[in-house]
């Protein structure tokens, strides 16, 4: 209602046909890049009693130039994480299924087990379809692929506004890599002891990051 009344059918056609092709090659990208991330983070990001202390004091928003105790990752960087991990592996699933749906069908096995596991009584669905043409799974895929999609979105675009002008520094951190002593100890204070600690043991010195 707004793109083909603004540059016509033809013109819409084809940024149409170049919008699907770029979406479905640098999804291999986005996939590749989630595998590095599971890879290099999940260790760092498992919960531990300090997020629940985090949580509780609302990772100290609400109390100026005062902030719970964290390590690397903080328990609202955790969740964001796994929210990220979860919605990640979700929307490849998806995008898989969408590109090769003969192949990779998902969602009559999903319902199968749904409805084996009782889930789909208790969320008030009753029975879930288990047989499926290549066409339904098709419309599945896509309506779980835009939802998740919308759903990331509206995740990436808080976590943009925290990471420039919602926090200070922090910004700058990703920049760089490297944060000031002082702000690492205010906003990561028990990762800050466990690199000074690593560097006594070394007999070293270097910037936190």
């Amino acid at each position: 209602k707004v793109l083909i009344p603004a540059f016509g059918h033809e013109i819409f056609s084809t940024i149409a046909i170049a919008s699907k092709w770029i979406h479905n090659n640098v999804a291999w990208a986005f996939m590749l890049g989630l595998a590095i991330v599971i890879l290099n983070w999940t260790l760092q990001n498992i919960p531990n009693r300090h997020d629940l202390i985090w949580l509780a004091k609302g990772g100290g928003l609400f109390s100026k130039h005062s902030h719970p105790p964290a390590k690397k990752f903080n328990a609202g960087q955790k969740i964001i994480f796994w929210l990220v991990v979860l919605l990640g592996l979700s929307i490849s699933a998806s995008g898989l299924s969408l590109l090769f749906p003969y192949e990779l069908p998902m969602f009559a096995d999903t319902f199968h087990h749904l409805n084996q596991w009782g889930i789909s009584d208790l969320l008030g669905f009753g029975a879930l379809p288990e047989q499926m043409s290549p066409q339904e799974e098709q419309q599945y895929a896509q309506l779980w692929h835009a939802i998740v999609g919308f759903v990331f979105m509206a995740i990436i675009l808080a976590h943009i506004y925290l990471g420039t002008i919602g926090m200070e520094g922090a910004f700058d951190a990703m920049g760089s890599g490297e944060v000031e002593e002082q702000w690492a100890r205010e906003h990561h204070g028990l990762w800050v002891d466990e690199v000074k600690e690593r560097e006594t043991r070394s007999g070293t010195a270097t910037p936190a990051e």
